[in-house]
């Protein structure tokens, strides 16, 4: 009777380890487990709130933009014409969409209007701007020959001094006009080569037209 008693409590002992083992387990996966699950809804929310903050930066980006494109869109109609321009064209699709990138693309067209505003952009004028510049030298050259002549002509004190001051002056007036035409027609200054052309144009056109027509006056 004693063994069966003493066998009965060590069964009885076996098995309520055996039973706290598998609590014990049980209870460590359930830790387990919910540890992870919190640590996966902990990313989840991160990966929420960083989307989150980038929608609303792509929000902001979009609108400044947007606004950035139409104050540039209507800075250039103001330069060329709102008939020329037109409405503020449709947003398209941007291969290269981080921010810095598009805000770098709307500086170098604001620095591109700006240039053109003060009437210099980035870009060289067609070649046969030269045969112009020296037309135009010439041009006011012809003119100013023609008003020395007339000048002498007549029967004033200085006419001499006001003929010789009107055909510097025509051959000066040839870089600024040269400059007029150039940023009207092509939005640019005039450059080196184009101002030699325009003096040796003019003076080419005084000397000649002056030994023609003023010759004995």
């Amino acid at each position: 009777m004693t063994t069966e008693y003493h066998d009965a409590i060590a069964a009885y002992l076996r098995e309520r380890d055996d039973a706290d083992a598998e609590i014990k387990a049980a209870t460590d996966t359930y830790r387990a487990e919910t540890a992870a699950l919190e640590h996966a809804a902990a990313e989840a929310r991160a990966e929420r709130d960083d989307a989150e903050a980038a929608r609303r930066d792509a929000a902001d980006l979009a609108a400044e933009t947007d606004r950035t494109a139409a104050a540039l869109w209507r800075s250039l109609g103001d330069l060329v014409g709102h008939r020329r321009t037109g409405p503020t064209p449709s947003a398209e699709p941007d291969p290269d969409p981080e921010p810095a990138g598009v805000r770098a693309r709307l500086r170098r067209a604001d620095r591109l209007l700006t240039l053109a505003r003060s009437g210099e952009l980035p870009i060289e004028a067609p070649r046969h701007t030269e045969l112009g510049a020296a037309g135009i030298g010439a041009a006011l050259s012809a003119a100013a020959v023609a008003l020395a002549a007339w000048l002498l002509a007549g029967d004033l004190p200085a006419r001499h001094a006001a003929a010789a001051l009107g055909l510097f002056a025509g051959i000066a007036a040839g870089p600024l006009a040269l400059g007029l035409w150039l940023g009207w027609q092509y939005r640019v200054r005039p450059r080196p080569g184009q101002i030699i052309a325009c003096v040796a144009g003019a003076v080419t056109a005084t000397c000649g037209l002056a030994a023609l027509f003023l010759r004995g006056m």
